[in-house]
């Protein structure tokens, strides 16, 4: 299974070389996907122009174009195989559930198994999907003028996986998904270490 980090600059505020303990977030959001048992390889999208400056922190950049993130991940995703996608601004994704997430994904035989919050939010950036299928369903939304990627899941064959429910048996679970955006996100993070061992 491929690990395919989501680390294009689409907006001014999008950073995800911010440094937690003097390390780039990217490069701790590489190194524990690596850790996962069915991660076999990960690359990491860019904007073209950023590929230099991102290779100094991670292994396997691949530069794309693309002005939004249907056509920035249409250009970056495989052909085939399996994928799992993570945004580069979640340096707290678990390994273990990345395990766990492959094993049910597998079992299941659909086109992507999604995060879902019991309030109905998804995560499509914390996901694990067939790369064709994938493939196609950002083509057909495209063909649609369809923007918003959060409406990704109604062009596949999804599964979805309860997070609140899995948070109930490890609350460690919940930090998987936690995005940094700001310094205030960071401080979060930095607070929390004792509770989260080594980041």
């Amino acid at each position: 299974m491929l690990g395919v980090i989501f680390a294009v600059k689409l907006k001014r505020s999008d950073n995800y070389l911010i440094p937690i303990d003097d390390e780039p977030m990217l490069k701790i959001v590489e190194r524990r996907l690596r850790l996962a048992k069915r991660i076999e390889d990960v690359i990491t999208l860019v904007r073209k122009g950023y590929e230099k400056k991102y290779s100094l922190h991670v292994s396997n950049v691949k530069p794309v174009k693309g002005k939004n993130i249907i056509d920035a991940l249409l250009e970056g995703i495989p052909y085939g195989g399996e994928l799992f996608l993570v945004k580069g601004n979640m340096p707290l994704v678990m390994p273990f559930l990345v395990n766990y997430m492959s094993t049910l994904f597998l079992e299941d035989e659909v086109d992507a198994l999604i995060p879902r919050w019991r309030d109905g939010r998804i995560e499509i950036f914390h996901a694990i999907y067939n790369a064709r299928a994938l493939r196609n369903a950002l083509e057909a939304m495209k063909a649609e003028n369809e923007r918003d990627i959060k409406r990704l899941p109604e062009y596949l064959d999804v599964e979805y996986m309860n997070i609140d429910e899995l948070v109930g048996r490890n609350k460690k679970v919940i930090w998987s998904f936690f995005e940094v955006r700001t310094s205030e996100d960071l401080r979060t993070i930095l607070n929390a270490r004792d509770n989260l061992g080594k980041i």
